[in-house]
């Protein structure tokens, strides 16, 4: 398929992600790369999931191990691997092959990759810094990143309360007060930067504060809808 066939194409197929920094980065980007990689055979669905999963697990190691240096290194492959994360299920439209099964696979990878991440930026800050609040804010994060999506889950399904609907519009306003909901996309971000400023425990304090406002915002909110 030609390049202008194979833009079409995905242009046709293109479902972005509701998420403030995949919309506004990471999808596009995605998009660009598919453009030229999308007819290659090699160039799965499933092995772009995995890939992304490996890149992110090897980015955790490097946190740990890596100095100064290293570390501005692993912000940019953390979001090569968020990249190849929003490519996999454009992908897979484009070529029509969608179904549920790389579906699992890839919110699994979502769900179990990022703990790792935490993790990391745990061990690293706790040996910086010889403190116990590296632990303090590792767990806190690790919790928060599970309790939010279980209870979005739970509460659509039980309830049928669509949380922030009103942010999922497509005009500009909407789309960029969705930064305020400091999604999966905007943890990757986080992280970068204060990988790039070499700040491992900064990352866990922003981690742990916004996701903390996140879930009194929607427990509260529930709570009045329920």
């Amino acid at each position: 398929m030609e390049y202008q066939q194979r833009a079409q194409r995905l242009a046709e197929t293109f479902q972005p992600r509701q998420e403030w920094w995949s919309r506004v980065f990471a999808s596009p980007v995605a998009k660009l790369i598919l453009s030229v990689v999308a007819d290659w055979p090699a160039i799965t669905p499933n092995r772009l999931t995995v890939l992304s999963f490996i890149l992110t697990l090897v980015a955790s190691a490097l946190i740990y191990w890596g100095n100064t240096i290293g570390l501005i290194m692993v912000g940019a492959v953390l979001q090569v691997a968020y990249i190849i994360d929003c490519m996999d299920g454009q992908l897979a439209r484009y070529r029509g092959i969608a179904c549920r099964k790389g579906s699992f696979y890839d919110k699994w990878a979502d769900l179990v990759k990022f703990p790792f991440v935490i993790f990391a930026l745990t061990l690293v800050s706790f040996h910086r810094s010889g403190s116990e609040l590296p632990f303090i804010l590792g767990l806190i994060c690790i919790f928060l990143i599970g309790y939010l999506p279980y209870l979005k889950l739970f509460t659509e399904h039980e309830f049928g309360i669509q949380l922030w609907s009103g942010l999922s519009g497509g005009d500009f306003v909407q789309r960029n007060l969705r930064f305020f909901l400091f999604e999966e996309a905007q943890w990757y971000l986080i992280v970068s930067v204060c990988l790039f400023m070499d700040r491992p425990l900064l990352g866990l304090i922003l981690i742990a504060s916004t996701q903390c406002l996140v879930a009194i915002a929607r427990t509260w909110r529930i709570f009045r809808l329920v």
